[in-house]
């Protein structure tokens, strides 16, 4: 969720990070019901308590050390609650001398064991295991089922797929259906679409809009009719999916139901056909809709919900060109509106008129706000290299890293870049991270070998930054030139550093895409400095009900935190809250009908308390107001999170979930991108 991506405005709102991870093998299904091994035979009880053996093993994960003796003794525990910790603790360690354990674990008498052992293998992400998790498909606890469901989707194996289109006729709850459908996203095809059509008009509400997940995460062609009649469904979510689906097919037949869709009065639905009437012409720029309908956009785009309106804005740029009226309310909006709709409109203005554009774009860069400015420096992308010149050269000198981050963003291709190659080489000697960061990504886009040597030079460079933002990004670069001899060395420089994060990042790279021979490149640990007193104290910290109330210039919203889950993620956050660090924060991302995000002093996206703590993923999933932990890759969380405005599966297991909005969700969905946080005050309990 820090990632830096080059994503245009369609892009930011249609788009959310995915992992994928695909192999292939022969078609399995289930033909029974799992027989559960034996619970483990009685061994001496090594902890006094299930809460001392947690305590070690949240320390195993906190190192991220693979401790067989611990591991095996909790594994092999007479608790079945141990069990079952064990089980996610050999997850998030990830380490593949735990996958003997876990495959046992996954034949475990005990359900809530076979479940956790089933999620667990999702973070393990070793493929291989979707052979244990397939007969698990018809396990005779619901949960089971569906835990191994939501793994075998997850890792992506074709006989995976088999399995799952081949038991959900037999699933017999709705729980364990819908999680079989909602699991087909990621290996979509003919097959997957005709499982999910099947059940696209399920009376229960849960299957119905999974199998219509299913169809519009990832859309084929064919599935445009199934989608196009969901628009109606009677469930918003499972409608504004349905959209978003649309809006990636990018059939331009789809404009006519879109467009009715607006009147619906559904808010998701509302904005995602916004936002997929925007792709639609960006893909079929020569389709119209009537003006009645060119009416409803420029009425949405007063509307008092920012998501709403921003949506409008964006796609009134399609009309802008062929009707004065459109047009007048985007130049006014541009030149004299606030916040995050003025900077919207001011892009949708500029792709408009391109070089005609100056007086807003010069309106803009005098600005004092930063964003303003940002943003101008972001529209550079709709001019001419000539046109876009004198501005980037001032952009790229401005006092703030947003706005110098914005312009080296605005060079989206490789001539951009190589047109301003002196811009680019300036910033890598940039003192701030994120925009070294972002030089390295825009010399990567040439994919030129003989950059190698800059990049080695600004890995040397980065060495001493609180943030891991230019090691990522030439990692990164690295993996693009991997043929090139001088790539590796670049990265193995990173793995003998002293930053464990750094050179654990370093070494995925070359195991995962180098491939190297893990066994010369050991996974390092972390030196946490803490006693098992230490854990002990966190988790009984953690378990009080901690909730936080979090004003600001909209309304107040209340987290309610879930410790027994994510305990090391709970307490830094009530820590960061005690200590006033996002007090006055912007909140630096708004994605309409996505996430909102906050927690970045620097309001770049790439910002953090100077130190990262390790992931916590567990089973919980993401919905509307659930509160998660923003990434830029494994165990890079600090102080970015965020809230959901609406489900997101493909979310789940991937970024740690530590609370959820109980209060206030309404003034959630109403903060708009810059609007600031005035206080966080946090209690353990009301």
């Amino acid at each position: 969720m820090k990632i830096r991506k080059r994503w245009n405005l369609v892009c930011l709102l249609l788009a959310a990070a995915s992992l994928s991870r695909c192999a292939s093998g022969p078609s399995a299904p289930p033909s029974g019901r799992t027989a559960a091994a034996p619970a483990p035979s009685a061994a001496p009880p090594r902890w006094a308590s299930p809460a001392d053996a947690e305590a070690d093993l949240l320390a195993l994960e906190d190192r991220r050390a693979f401790d067989s003796e611990t591991l095996a003794a909790a594994a092999r525990s007479s608790e079945p609650a141990t069990r079952a910790r064990a089980a996610l603790a050999l997850g998030r360690i990830a380490d593949d001398r735990g996958r003997p354990m876990l495959r046992e674990l996954l034949k475990d008498a005990a359900p809530e064991v076979r479940a956790s052992a089933a999620f667990a293998c999702e973070p393990m992400g070793d493929p291989t295991l979707t052979a244990e998790l397939i007969p698990l498909l018809t396990d005779s606890d619901p949960r089971v089922s569906a835990a191994a469901a939501k793994a075998i989707g997850f890792l992506a194996r074709g006989d995976g797929q088999d399995a799952l289109i081949a038991a959900i006729p037999s699933a017999g709850a709705p729980e364990p259906r819908a999680s079989m459908l909602a699991a087909l996203w990621k290996t979509s095809n003919a097959a997957t679409q005709a499982a999910a059509s099947r059940y696209a008009a399920d009376a229960d509400s849960r299957v119905r809009g999974a199998a219509i997940y299913a169809l519009a995460r990832k859309p084929v062609d064919g599935s445009q009719a199934v989608l196009t009649a969901a628009l109606t469904d009677s469930d918003a979510d499972t409608a504004a999916i349905a959209a978003r689906g649309l809006g990636l097919l990018g059939q331009k037949e789809s404009l006519v139901p879109l467009a009715a869709a607006l009147d619906s009065g559904k808010t998701p639905l509302v904005i995602n056909s916004l936002v997929a009437m925007e792709a639609l012409f960006e893909k079929n720029p020569t389709a119209s809709v009537p003006d009645e309908r060119k009416q409803r956009v420029l009425s949405l785009a007063g509307d008092s919900n920012g998501n709403v309106a921003v949506s409008a804005l964006v796609l009134l740029r399609w009309f802008a060109g062929k009707d004065r009226g459109v047009f007048r309310r985007l130049w006014s909006v541009a030149t004299t509106g606030e916040g995050r709709r003025r900077q919207v409109a001011l892009l949708s203005v500029v792709a408009v008129l391109r070089g005609k554009a100056e007086t807003a774009i010069r309106s803009a860069s005098d600005s004092a706000d930063a964003s303003l400015r940002a943003t101008a420096a972001e529209s550079l992308a709709f001019l001419t290299p000539a046109d876009a010149k004198p501005y980037l050269d001032r952009f790229a000198a401005d006092r703030s890293p947003l706005v110098r981050i914005a312009a080296l963003t605005s060079l989206k291709t490789p001539e951009l870049v190589q047109q301003d190659r002196e811009i680019v080489l300036a910033a890598l000697t940039d003192p701030d991270p994120g925009v070294r960061a972002s030089a390295v990504e825009d010399l990567g886009l040439l994919g030129d070998p003989a950059n190698l040597p800059l990049f080695q030079e600004a890995a040397s460079k980065s060495l001493n930054d609180p943030t891991p933002d230019v090691a990522v990004a030439v990692i990164e670069a690295c993996e693009k030139m991997r043929t090139d001899p001088a790539a590796r060395p670049i990265v193995e420089s990173f793995y003998r550093q002293g930053r464990t994060l750094v050179a654990r990042l370093a070494r995925r790279s070359l195991v995962d895409t180098m491939r190297v021979d893990p066994s010369a490149f050991p996974m390092p640990e972390y030196k946490t400095g803490k006693t098992g007193a230490d854990y002990a104290s966190l988790l009984a910290d953690a378990r009080k009900p901690w909730q936080a109330t979090v004003q600001t210039s909209r309304g107040a919203f209340v987290i309610r935190f879930s410790g027994s889950t994510a305990p090391m993620t709970v307490m830094n956050f009530v820590h960061l809250a005690q200590q006033k660090f996002f007090d006055g924060v912007a909140i630096h991302r708004v994605v309409p009908n996505f996430v909102l995000q906050d927690g970045d002093p620097t309001g770049t996206g790439n910002g953090g308390p100077g130190y990262e703590i390790r992931d916590e993923v567990n089973p919980f999933e993401y919905r509307r107001g659930t509160v998660g932990m923003a990434l830029s890759g494994p165990d890079t969380g600090g102080s970015q999170w965020f809230v959901t405005l609406s489900p997101q599966p493909h979310l789940d297991g991937t970024y740690t979930v530590f609370g959820d909005v109980v209060s206030g969700q309404d003034v959630v969905e109403r903060i708009e991108q810059w609007d600031r946080i005035n206080q966080v005050t946090v209690s353990a309990g009301p």
